[in-house]
């Protein structure tokens, strides 16, 4: 029994591990033609797999589900108010200018679409925290500007420091409450399958199931190129 991606995977490996011994015997060829008189002169023969068809008989042995988490789309404007709640908090100040602002407006909406991928990947955790980092950090750039400005004193690099932990801890908690879960369903992942031919004589005919499965072969060549710089570099091509 074996996952049926794992199946048809060994078999795709397979076949690109055939070509690989080929074409290392193809070297091997070429280097007793090239020791040769006359056999110097013939073309060095290579097999190349154009295209493979195979027919495999399987049956379905389990499927294997999953439960899928949906979430509603993040909500720009109420995201922007909880995240400058502590931004402003941790400032010290109720009014930015308006360059501050369009800074900060941009880098929230960046990170929004930063975190409906990460959402979207179930790394939810990870997101936010990464999302809350990056907010923090432009935070901090303009933070020595508004307290000179406001506050009429200047910030030690300790202190902003830790004023960027705590505002990552403080946008983390408070961005968490704006991913709403809407739905949570079972989905099929994957299936197992019975391959072994002893087993599958066991299994009424009806129960198998024949995957008819093409493979067609696209080499890949080192090529070398110069750049406008003079330097050679090596690129991986389609042949």
């Amino acid at each position: 029994m074996a996952k049926l991606s794992d199946f048809l995977g060994v078999l795709v490996s397979s076949i690109s591990d055939a070509r690989v011994k080929s074409d290392i015997q193809s070297i091997k060829i070429a280097e007793v033609y090239s020791r040769d008189n006359l056999l110097q002169h013939f073309a060095v023969p290579r097999m190349r797999v154009e295209k493979v068809e195979l027919n495999i008989p399987v049956a379905i042995d389990a499927l294997l589900e999953k439960m899928q988490k949906i979430y509603e789309p993040i909500d720009s404007n109420r995201f922007s108010a909880k995240a400058y709640q502590p931004i402003l908090k941790s400032l010290e100040t109720t009014d930015l200018s308006k360059e501050h602002l369009d800074t900060l407006n941009a880098v929230i909406a960046e990170n929004i679409k930063l975190l409906e991928l990460r959402i979207n990947e179930e790394q939810i955790d990870s997101g936010l925290k990464e999302v809350s980092q990056n907010i923090a950090s432009v935070v901090v750039g303009m933070a020595k500007a508004v307290f000179e400005k406001n506050n009429q004193r200047k910030l030690t690099k300790l202190q902003l420091s830790n004023l960027e932990k705590s505002l990552v801890l403080e946008l983390q908690s408070a961005l968490k409450n704006e991913i709403i879960l809407k739905s949570e369903n079972k989905v099929l992942e994957s299936f197992n399958v019975i391959v072994e031919a002893d087993k599958l004589r066991e299994v009424k005919p009806e129960n198998i199931i024949m995957i008819k499965m093409t493979i067609s072969e696209q080499g890949m060549e080192w090529v070398k190129m110069e750049n406008n710089k003079g330097e050679v570099t090596s690129k991986l091509m389609p042949e």
